[in-house]
């Protein structure tokens, strides 16, 4: 097992700052950086009174990137608005997943996180409808090639994403939660039956989470993974405590849809790496139902550990890179069978190495 990062443990216990010495606060600022929390940092210690802790030299680093996340906080809710006014006109009311979600619904995980796009999703048949009034309203496909903009239509859960003409704001058309030929794939009109109208459309808490649980845990690239994992664990303590009934909605929903295994990791890998208060019984029950056979388990603590707290190195650290390497493959191997991965991953190297290959040229 790997040693927790200090920014796991800062997280998880605050109160942790006061006795830093400067390598600790440079060791934070590192993590901080790498993993997009500082705004999230600089949020917490303001909650909890403690931002008089942090040497004056550098409390600079923490309330910059707290501004900043207000900064795309406003963009993104000037752009929910676009976005909703553009499909109103079709009839179409979208409903927002994943970051721009849990700020619509006041989530913990909202405050000072950065976004990097909108996410809508709208039913495949409405889909039509939505991109022609979308276009009218200046969001634009990028240029693709025609096979990568085949394999969107065809296997992804979505389309092409569309960047608006002035505002240069990414918009991720979403008409399914997961890919078509994912082997965890579930119909997301059972989730819009429940989804909420609080002003704007979001999925019910429990969906909520596990299409974030889903995210994460059929993801290929963890660049981020530390602060998705920071989001279930807000996510799980917030609802786990406002709730008396969540956790048993929360391992029903996800035997219902399907994804218990992929609920399991999420809730040991948060229990492991950010101490998140989940119930014995409920550990149990989700690893008695879901938890992959022993060798599955060890490896999948192995490669889990590694890239879920330290993002890919560009240098260095062999047994870092082999790990990203393995939940790339992995996670494209969730996605497609294999009948239909291995050309897809032969074509995008070959593709890769033309391309090199032209610049050298």
């Amino acid at each position: 097992m790997l040693d927790r990062p200090l920014i796991c443990a800062v997280l998880t216990q605050p109160d942790r700052i006061k006795g830093f010495d400067l390598p600790n606060w440079q060791a934070l600022l590192s993590q901080g950086y790498s993993a997009r929390l500082l705004g999230r940092l600089y949020s917490l210690f303001t909650e909890r009174e403690l931002f008089r802790y942090v040497p004056d030299e550098l409390k600079w680093h923490f309330s910059s990137a707290f501004e900043l996340s207000l900064s795309h906080a406003r963009d993104m809710h000037i752009e929910v608005e676009k976005v909703e006014a553009a499909l109103r006109m079709v009839g179409i009311v979208p409903v927002f997943l994943k970051g721009v979600a849990y700020d619509l619904a006041s989530d913990r995980s909202g405050k000072g996180r950065l976004y990097a796009d909108v996410d809508i999703y709208v039913p495949v048949e409405q889909l039509p409808s939505a991109e022609h009034a979308l276009g009218l309203h200046g969001w634009r496909s990028e240029k693709l090639s025609d096979y990568d903009n085949e394999y969107y239509r065809r296997w992804m859960h979505e389309i092409p994403p569309l960047v608006h003409a002035e505002r240069a704001v990414t918009l991720d058309v979403h008409h399914s939660l997961l890919p078509l030929t994912c082997r965890y794939a579930f119909s997301a009109k059972r989730l819009m039956m429940e989804s909420t109208m609080g002003g704007h459309r979001i999925l019910c808490n429990t969906d909520r989470i596990l299409h974030a649980i889903c995210h994460l845990f059929m993801e290929s690239e963890y660049d981020k993974g530390l602060r998705d994992l920071s989001d279930l664990d807000l996510l799980l303590r917030q609802h786990a405590e406002t709730d008396p009934l969540f956790w048993t909605r929360l391992l029903e929903r996800a035997d219902d849809l399907g994804v218990g295994r992929l609920c399991f990791y999420a809730l040991r890998y948060t229990l492991m790496i950010f101490n998140t208060p989940i119930p014995e019984d409920v550990a149990e029950q989700s690893q008695r139902k879901w938890a992959p056979n022993p060798i599955v388990l060890r490896l999948a603590d192995s490669l889990f550990l590694r890239v879920l707290t330290t993002p890919p190195p560009t240098d260095g650290n062999l047994s870092i890179r082999l790990a990203h390497f393995a939940m790339y493959v992995r996670g494209h191997w969730l996605r497609m069978p294999l009948r239909l991965l291995i050309p897809h991953l032969l074509r995008k190297g070959w593709m890769g190495l033309s391309a090199g290959l032209s610049k050298q040229n």
